[in-house]
């Protein structure tokens, strides 16, 4: 609800339930997403009794059981992004059936559609004569995910590596790899941008981007979206994918959240009905042998709660409510005075840092404050 101060938006991680009793994953967390004024999520599948895993090639398809579709409306989620790289695995009929449920219990759909125009179409959500945008992009799609003309998908800002041996003369050696935004993308997110910019009093803009379980590593490509999105009108970017939190950098006084990590993903036996078990063991230990000594699953436990304070049509202060994946993938906030909430803001610190970034966050009674 809202406060003295406007109202809230509250944004998280990823989602993606699969369990017999879908709303029991949110009894830690329902009351602080249904207490916002707008509750922002990104959605990893398309819930659907409808469509064939044949859409989504060898590594197979994330579960899409449309049996835990009613914890979204459950858990009071306003504005929902499909801009991820799963959204196609079920092909057309379940993205475009998932994004028709959602619509009819009053929930926003961002990021995806029926073609490009519906995919990057942005959601209008108003509270308290305050108008709030959102926009939504993908840029770690599998080839044929993306939204075109007459085709459905994500909303596409597609990025490109390159590779560039550090010593030519040396045949096999270690290569510098450099990420770059494809241009037409940029320029189409950029005008996204410009042109809700007059309709909207706040905009936010989501990206499902960056790299998996790499502590603090941002692709080069990031920073460069991040900040035209910024210098074109945003006045916060949230970030999903990579499974665990990334840094949060200050940009022209506007807050970046590069990752949100998990928020309510479960990782269960019914992921095996549809996706290869052996492709996912050979990406985890690839992960973990470009990570050694950490403990991958442990770092994927740290999450947040990211509420946007908002009066007279500006944000007026960014809170991060701490939460920690419990063993049952449940996300449980904690208070910021708390041994659980500290450490998940002395993460947060840590890893900002070693991004290179000087953001503060301030422990302010039971809340984590970010210095805008």
């Amino acid at each position: 609800m809202g406060d003295s101060e406007g109202f809230v938006v509250a944004a998280v991680g990823d989602l993606l339930i699969a369990r017999d009793c879908p709303h029991e994953i949110f009894r830690h967390a329902r009351d602080q997403l249904v207490e916002a004024d707008i509750t922002f999520g990104q959605l990893e599948t398309a819930y659907s009794d409808e469509g064939s895993r044949g859409s989504s090639g060898p590594r197979g398809a994330v579960p899409h059981d449309v049996s835990n579709y009613a914890a979204l409306p459950h858990a009071g989620f306003n504005v929902i992004s499909m801009a991820s790289n799963h959204t196609g695995d079920w092909g057309s009929d379940a993205l475009l059936d998932c994004i028709g449920r959602l619509r009819r219990d009053g929930i926003t759909v961002v990021g995806a559609g029926a073609d490009i125009d519906e995919a990057r179409r942005p959601g209008i959500v108003e509270r308290d004569g305050t108008r709030v945008g959102f926009l939504a992009y993908c840029s770690v799609a599998p080839d044929g995910y993306y939204a075109g003309r007459n085709k459905h998908g994500v909303a596409p800002i597609r990025a490109m590596t390159h590779y560039e041996a550090y010593e030519p003369d040396q045949p096999g050696g270690p290569a510098l790899i450099s990420t770059h935004t494809n241009d037409a993308d940029l320029a189409a997110l950029t005008t996204d941008i410009s042109r809700l910019r007059d309709e909207v009093d706040v905009l936010l803009v989501s990206f499902h981007w960056g790299l998996h379980f790499q502590r603090s590593k941002l692709a080069d490509y990031q920073p460069v979206v991040a900040h035209a999105a910024i210098e074109a009108g945003a006045d916060a970017v949230l970030g999903h994918h990579p499974h665990i939190l990334k840094p949060v950098e200050i940009y022209q006084g506007k807050v970046i959240c590069y990752s949100l990590g998990n928020f309510a993903l479960d990782f269960n036996e019914s992921w095996w009905k549809s996706f290869s078990q052996e492709w996912f063991t050979e990406a985890h230990q690839f992960h973990q042998e470009l990570n050694p000594g950490r403990d991958l699953a442990a770092e994927g436990r740290n999450s947040a709660i990211v509420r946007l304070h908002i009066a007279g049509g500006v944000i007026t202060r960014v809170e991060i409510l701490p939460v920690v994946i419990n063993e049952e993938n449940e996300p449980v906030p904690y208070r910021a005075d708390t041994p659980e909430g500290r450490a998940v803001r002395d993460y947060l610190a840590e890893i900002t840092a070693e991004a290179g970034m000087n953001t503060t966050f301030d422990v302010v009674d039971d809340k984590v404050l970010v210095r805008v």
